[in-house]
């Protein structure tokens, strides 16, 4: 099971990181395991880096690209992927600083649907310390 986080990092950190993106993943890494003691420091890093998400407008829009499709059902703010032919299972939920993929596959169709919101949108997946932007996604066949 895989755990994306996907941020929507600030224009300017977007330029500074494209071909670094390692020093990106590092920074959100270190915000992540924070202690709670350094809460409030960190929360002042995260919103410099970030930018807030509309999740009411990403929630909509993924709703209108996907509703009617065989694979896909929304349940509450779930947005659920249940692909049997390519075997994936994939919940997609909207937060306001982040949106959070859980998925069976190490790529989701949620990333195509992303990419044509957002080609600069960052993710992260802290526990396989895997991270890309959705613009350098390349599948092989």
């Amino acid at each position: 099971m895989r755990i994306y986080y996907v941020f929507d990092i600030r224009k300017e950190y977007v330029d500074l990181y494209r071909e670094t993106p390692g020093g990106l993943y590092s920074v959100l890494y270190q915000l992540y395991y924070m202690r709670k003691k350094d809460i409030e420091y960190g929360f002042n890093m995260f919103k410099q880096l970030t930018n807030k998400i509309d999740n009411y407008g990403i929630d909509k829009d993924i709703f209108l690209k996907m509703h009617n499709k065989m694979i896909y059902v929304k349940k509450g703010k779930n947005h659920i992927i249940n692909n049997l032919y390519k075997d994936e299972i994939s919940v997609l939920k909207v937060k306001r600083s982040y949106i959070l993929i859980n998925s069976n596959k190490n790529y989701t169709e949620f990333f195509n649907i992303l990419a044509k919101e957002n080609k600069d949108y960052f993710v992260c997946d802290f526990i396989n310390n895997d991270y890309f932007f959705l613009s350098n996604i390349k599948m092989l066949v």
